[in-house]
């Protein structure tokens, strides 16, 4: 097993039904005993190293914190070229599941030629808004940016958008809110995420993994400081709740608002369609902030604690990320980390209620649990194994 851990998933099955599901996170809690001690001055970079996937949030969160417990205030510059890497970033996360991962699960060639172009999008991005590698380093550290690369790339990028996913504008693809619409496009489109939503429908699991869903909701500062003080606060971050229940923090949870993800909830119920479909509304939504460059009004993503524990708050790719530091003397004494993945792989989640509600012969039941998988997305590995009573 690497570093980083694995989810290790389970079913039991008993004639043509899942009889038990069974999800376990084998994440080590790494932060406190690779930070502890180190320079504040050093976290962002070590961070950033240490969990490579979604690096960029890792590092805004970790900032977040940091400027939050040595009481430090960043301007909009520097705020705006952290959302603008974000989000480029998001948008990069997901694309290497729709043209990677996606083809995959309908027995297709990967895309890996696009995801080059994304991934040389993404790099030229970075050195355009933090060539230096400093934007993440709590503190003011913002060199003026050529906005007439920020237009020119963010033209190249909506191009590739229209031309090899949404076959539209992402704009026009976000603003859509009509599910037929929605239907025809999945039709008569041939991108490869067009191709996978009329494959659930012709598949005939669209539906498949229905359940309530319940989306993280917006965490006190007081809540939290509490969750993570004291001895209850590793069983917390390896399992995290609230007062017993537990929540998802994922594409879906933050686009169940969209008007047509409320349809296709309707039509379809929160089942693979309406999950997949979040995925692709959230990356047009990121390009559509990416493209109107602005910060946004809710910015609330640092709190500073009655202890002088800094908290950092980032909506990542496949969640909500919270950062917690204690300083001492310019060092840290305590670092701590609750990944998204906690939430959305929890043992008792939504994601163990809807493999739960499985049915179909062996070679179903698998591709259906993997479908399911996928959609929740973890930031690590996951085993599968299915046991046959």
């Amino acid at each position: 097993m690497s570093i980083e851990g694995q989810v290790a998933i389970a079913l039991k099955v008993s004639g043509s039904a899942v009889m038990q599901a069974s999800i376990a996170s084998q994440r080590p809690l790494l932060a406190q005993s690779l930070l502890a001690g180190k320079p504040a001055n050093e976290v962002t970079d070590l961070v950033a190293l240490v969990f490579r996937l979604c690096g960029r949030a890792q590092a805004f969160a970790a900032s977040n914190a940091l400027e939050a417990a040595q009481m430090q205030q960043v301007s909009s510059k520097v705020l705006l070229a952290r959302y603008q890497l974000l989000r480029m970033e998001l948008i990069r996360e997901h694309l290497w599941r729709i043209l990677l991962d996606w083809p995959t699960l309908m027995g297709l060639d990967s895309q890996g030629d696009l995801m080059k172009q994304v991934l040389a999008f993404d790099k030229d991005w970075a050195e355009i808004w933090d060539a230096d590698n400093l934007v993440f380093k709590a503190g003011e550290h913002v060199k003026p940016v050529v906005m007439t690369k920020v237009a020119g790339l963010n033209k190249l990028c909506g191009e590739f958008l229209n031309e090899h996913v949404f076959y539209m504008p992402p704009k026009t693809f976000y603003d859509c809110q009509d599910v037929e619409q929605l239907l025809l496009w999945a039709r008569y489109t041939q991108t490869g995420a067009a191709r996978l939503l009329q494959w659930l429908i012709s598949e005939k699991i669209a539906q498949v993994g229905d359940m309530d869903a319940f989306a993280l909701p917006d965490l006190q500062e007081n809540w939290l400081q509490e969750k993570l003080e004291g001895s209850g606060a590793e069983a917390f971050m390896q399992c995290p709740d609230i007062d017993g229940a537990a929540y998802e923090t994922t594409p879906l949870a933050r686009q169940k608002d969209h008007p047509l993800l409320q349809g296709l909830i309707a039509k379809f119920g929160v089942g693979l369609l309406t999950r997949y479909m979040a995925v692709l509304l959230e990356v047009s939504q990121s390009y559509v902030d990416m493209e109107k460059g602005l910060v946004p009004e809710d910015n609330n993503q640092e709190m500073r604690t009655e202890n002088c524990a800094g908290l950092g708050v980032v909506e990542a790719a496949r969640g909500r990320l919270i950062h917690r530091v204690i300083l001492d003397n310019d060092k840290v004494k305590t670092y701590q980390i609750v990944a998204p993945t906690e939430w959305n792989f929890h043992p008792n989640g939504v994601l163990q209620h809807a493999l739960k509600s499985l049915k179909g012969d062996a070679k179903s039941l698998e591709k259906q649990a993997k479908l399911l998988i996928h959609a929740m997305d973890p930031c690590v590995k996951y085993t599968l194994e299915i046991h046959h009573a």
